[in-house]
């Protein structure tokens, strides 16, 4: 009987002890859930308004994208703005069609991670291409 009462006392204190560290652990839960937004500047242009090019900024949260820059393009496409365009195809680094100018280098939209800033990730199209 000595043993049982043991196992049941043993049981009480895990369980109490379980709900003390959830309560502590609740505060480290709504920070980590915290948002962390990442502003975008993105290259535009209206060929309809016959204005000058320009940089339209977008911010959306890292914690809801996958960790490449193609991600942040496409969840800003589907999610803010459905009239961006862009060029993509494989994801994978092979055809080249996400290629564009991040930050001032060029390189490709899925093989770039997203370096979080407190500045805007400048994306323009290459140098030597044509915005249509």
């Amino acid at each position: 009987v000595g043993v049982i009462c043991g196992f049941a006392e043993m049981a009480l204190a895990s369980a109490a002890l379980r709900r003390s560290l959830a309560a502590r652990s609740f505060g480290v839960r709504g920070f980590a859930a915290a948002a962390s937004p990442q502003k975008f500047a993105i290259y535009r242009y209206d060929p309809d308004k016959q204005a000058k090019p320009f940089l339209q900024e977008y911010t959306i949260d890292l914690k809801t994208c996958g960790p490449m820059i193609l991600d942040a393009l496409i969840k800003i496409k589907d999610e803010v703005d459905t009239t961006l365009t862009f060029r993509r195809s494989c994801r994978e680094g092979i055809c080249g069609s996400c290629a564009m100018n991040i930050n001032g280098k060029n390189g490709l939209a899925c093989l770039l991670y997203i370096e979080p800033s407190a500045q805007a990730i400048e994306i323009q199209p290459l140098p030597h291409t044509y915005v249509v």
